[in-house]
């Protein structure tokens, strides 16, 4: 039984060095390409022709240039489009039929060609995308996109994920670090899970134990030894975000990204002042009007 434990608590963070006009980092995640569901697709159509200036008026295309960049937090297809049951099937009872992941990729492919050929794109991999199960999650492979991979925009990152995008330091997951926790413990918000895993300085508390990862033997990769400015988990179940004021000054935007095939929405972050507000498009839903839009156009 435990008795006592104390946490490390936030580590060193590096001055922000944001800019001085707003810009915007957009926040997507959950897609779930090849499930079917025409409400999500829609929405999807409607959020690329927002990011590619196709949408709206001038005053808020004039705002939609501000995006900077567009991060999608994995999860990219569907689970049901991992047909375990083939597995189990003799060869010749399936040598016909076509992957269900195989249309979802080419429906993902031409998205992205939309976006990269727009603003620079950063694409991780969640737990029902095509590349290895186990944290880090490596990169998607470029030959599945042969139209979106010609753009140097398009970058193919890994899960966890952490850049530096104009003086700021981004750092997250699709989710899956968030979720094992979720599911093996009496904690039921994922804003505070996210929080705690960031006082813990460790991005995945629960693996190996209930969470696959790699068996790394000198070093741990997952211990937090720079703080980051905006720490974010992919595929929550509704958006939250909350600034992180540690000890020592830090300053943390906490971000849970919604999923969007079930919720139709977004977020953006401002990366002058860290403010983050959710943008919906689920404009054709009974619940569109109760969601709240970020108003980019001034």
């Amino acid at each position: 039984m435990v008795e006592e434990y104390c946490r490390a608590e936030l580590p060193p963070q590096s001055p922000r060095r944001g800019p001085h006009a707003d810009r915007f980092v957009l926040l997507a995640s959950g897609l779930g390409l090849g499930g079917g569901n025409a409400d999500c697709l829609l929405g999807l159509q409607l959020l690329v022709d927002m990011v590619t200036g196709q949408l709206g008026d001038e005053g808020e295309q004039s705002g939609v240039a501000r995006i900077s960049r567009v991060l999608l937090a994995g999860n990219l297809l569907s689970q049901s489009t991992q047909d375990k049951d083939s597995i189990n099937k003799a060869k010749y009872l399936t040598k016909k039929t076509q992957a269900g992941s195989v249309e979802a990729i080419r429906m993902l492919d031409e998205i992205l060609v939309q976006l990269a050929a727009s603003v620079p794109v950063d694409l991780m991999p969640g737990e029902f995308d095509p590349t290895n199960y186990t944290l880090p999650q490596q990169p998607l492979h470029q030959c599945m996109f042969p139209l979106s991979s010609a753009y140097p925009t398009l970058q193919l990152v890994s899960n966890p994920f952490q850049a530096d995008i104009d003086g700021l330091r981004f750092l997250g997951t699709s989710g899956q670090n968030v979720s094992d926790i979720y599911k093996y413990s009496g904690q039921e918000d994922y804003i505070e899970i996210l929080e705690s895993t960031l006082r813990l300085s460790h991005l995945t508390p629960t693996a190996p134990d209930t969470l696959g990862c790699y068996p790394f033997y000198q070093r741990d990769p997952f211990i937090l030894e720079e703080c980051p400015h905006v720490y974010f988990c992919g595929n929550a179940p509704a958006f939250q975000s909350k600034r992180v004021i540690g000890a020592d000054g830090q300053d943390v935007l906490l971000v849970a990204i919604p999923e969007f095939s079930s919720t139709q929405t977004a977020c953006l972050v401002n990366l002058r002042n860290l403010e983050c507000q959710p943008i919906s498009f689920s404009a054709f839903s009974a619940e569109a009007e109760e969601e709240s839009e970020m108003d980019i156009s001034h």
